[in-house]
């Protein structure tokens, strides 16, 4: 019996060590970089591209998510105490205004990828559809279709009483008992995890698809003609998508993965020492999934060139301002 008090008590630890220092790490890298994306994405090489605008408006929807919800579960998982499991109306506002930001940053993900899928097009008219007008109203009704779909929790969301990984009953905000855990468990997963993913996955490898086709079947006068299927910054734009969306595809699948798992055992007894086990994979899953909303930038840098040149102007000018001024002075000493 000691043996396996000591396991729980290690897996406890352990569980806890993994959601602080990945949510610790997950809060640097978000905080630094999601500002810089918001610095870079309003610059004139990318504030008039249809993709930079979900790219941008993601990024807010991330930068809440990294300074709001990631503190709090930071907090949560340091202390062991989380107010929403002891206030019904902390409980249902926290859990409301946690899955909507989430849900909305991904499926504006996924209007990036079917806009660069729209661009790629030899079609003028599927091409138009690729606008800033276009853009602008897609974010809007994603937003608010966003926090729509989840304003039942706000409604069936409430406490009650479980094991936690310790074996000791504690109060628990969670979804009513029944048919609506279930539907919540199942809803959160396929609006957040399986349908973006797989909405992601299926436009990038149509538009890597059109881009090669592009390229083999337009001659080479046709292209410099329309030259705006093949700009370097477009083909840039989309390698930077590629990257979020296989980094995305990567922290959120797993989390799906465990909420199937936990659906399906729902009413299964189960002893502390799995209950800790479970926990292990829960919160590390759980964590993993913040990194689908703060390494947007990293990625970025790594696989946009373009982006890489914006941000480095954005540096000489802030950081070297007069880089930028030595230039006249010289040339006036020049003409005198």
């Amino acid at each position: 019996m000691s043996n396996i008090n000591a396991t729980i008590i290690a897996l406890n630890t352990a569980a806890s060590t993994i959601a602080i220092v990945l949510s610790s790490i997950s809060l640097i890298l978000g905080t630094v970089g999601l500002l810089l994306n918001t610095v870079v994405f309003t610059q004139p090489k990318f504030c008039k591209k249809p993709c930079s605008l979900y790219f941008l408006i993601s990024t807010y929807f991330s930068l809440f998510i990294t300074l709001v919800v990631v503190p709090v579960r930071l907090y949560t998982n340091s202390t062991f105490i989380d107010p929403a499991n002891y206030n019904l109306i902390v409980c249902k506002i926290e859990y409301f205004v946690f899955y909507f930001p989430r849900t909305a940053s991904c499926w504006l993900i996924v209007m990036a990828t079917i806009d660069r899928y729209l661009h790629s097009s030899t079609d003028t008219r599927i091409r138009l559809l690729s606008s800033m007008k276009t853009a602008r109203i897609t974010c809007i009704v994603i937003s608010i279709t966003s926090v729509l779909i989840y304003v039942h929790i706000l409604v069936y969301f409430e406490i009650n009483t479980t094991k936690n990984q310790f074996g000791i009953a504690i109060p628990l905000c969670r979804g009513q008992n029944g048919f609506y855990r279930t539907f919540i468990g199942f809803f959160h997963m396929i609006a957040y995890a399986l349908s973006p993913c797989f909405f992601m996955l299926l436009f990038g490898l149509l538009t890597i698809q059109k881009l090669r086709q592009n390229r083999r079947l337009l001659p080479a006068v046709i292209c410099s003609r329309n030259h705006h299927l093949m700009k370097p910054s477009d083909v840039q734009l989309v390698s930077m998508l590629i990257a979020q969306v296989f980094v995305i595809i990567l922290s959120v699948l797993p989390f799906s993965i465990n909420n199937i798992y936990a659906s399906c055992t729902l009413n299964v007894q189960k002893d502390a020492l799995r209950i800790a086990q479970e926990n292990v994979i829960t919160q590390t899953v759980n964590t993993m999934t913040s990194f689908a909303h703060t390494t947007s930038f990293y990625l970025y840098t790594l696989s946009g060139s373009l982006f890489r040149r914006e941000l480095f102007k954005i540096y000489r000018r802030v950081l070297r301002p007069n880089t930028n001024l030595s230039h006249p002075r010289t040339n006036e000493r020049n003409n005198t």
